[in-house]
């Protein structure tokens, strides 16, 4: 499923913002944080089961204390291994819910390192009719782009940026691997990845094309932005560029 850009108006506005932007991030964080409860409550069930057959077995003296001991103290830990993490996904999953649309507020007010007025202004601008939202890369991350502001959702770290402050904006491959048919494979994608001159920075996987559709809209609002020419980079590359531009921000030079 490739990207898609929608441009904001009354209807789509009434029908998934009727609250506000802030309002419909709670939502969607309430939605993840069940999702993390749900996750949760399998791993410390398959724990707490693995645990309880250890406890009952012993109970009834089905180990031999000196021959058997090794295998009660795998399979418990075995059973912790499951129990704990499953009980700290339940516990992030009911702070997720719990996170109402203040609370998200001042969340991206610490993540963009800007006021709360910028904050609001940024939510107010989202909705207005010709502001675009993106729905990007095969995790469908949710992005916009205003008239004066670029976001990509993060309910982990939502970060603003004000294109003004925009130092560098990058097409980049990134690439991991996995285990297919037990063979390890490589897996490339290409990303945006934008950069302030106040050292924050957000990315977003996302088709080549819409990656650079997305760099000439930032250019035309912002021609100052660097775009190495809106080539390719590689991992290291757009690394060692962040990390100049922040250095640049750091010493007042960006």
């Amino acid at each position: 499923m490739g990207d898609k850009l929608i441009t904001m108006d009354r209807q789509y506005r009434e029908k998934h913002y009727p609250k506000g932007f802030f309002a419909a991030m709670a939502k969607e964080g309430r939605g993840s944080g069940v999702a993390l409860i749900i996750c949760g409550a399998i791993l410390a069930f398959i724990g707490g089961g693995i645990l309880w057959i250890v406890i009952s077995v012993a109970a009834d003296g089905g180990f031999n204390i000196s021959e058997d001991m090794s295998e009660v103290i795998f399979f418990s830990i075995v059973g912790l291994i499951f129990l704990i993490p499953g009980l700290l996904i339940i516990w992030f999953g009911i702070k997720r819910c719990r996170t109402n649309e203040d609370i998200w507020l001042q969340k991206s007010v610490e993540a963009s390192g800007y006021p709360e007025s910028v904050m609001r202004d940024f939510a107010n601008q989202a909705l207005e009719d010709g502001s675009l939202k993106m729905l990007l890369g095969a995790a469908r991350t949710q992005g916009f782009l205003t008239r004066d502001y670029i976001f990509f959702d993060n309910l982990v770290y939502p970060c603003v940026i004000k294109i003004e402050d925009i130092a560098g904006a990058y097409l980049v491959q990134t690439s991991y691997t996995t285990n297919v048919n037990n063979k390890r494979v490589r897996i490339y994608s290409k990303n945006i990845m934008v950069v302030s001159n106040h050292k924050t920075s957000i990315m977003s996987e996302a088709d080549e094309d819409t990656v650079r559709q997305l760099l000439d809209m930032l250019t035309d609002k912002n021609p100052a932005i660097d775009t190495e020419g809106g080539r390719m980079l590689s991992e290291n590359e757009y690394n060692e560029k962040e990390e100049m531009l922040k250095k640049q921000a750091q010493d007042g030079i960006g």
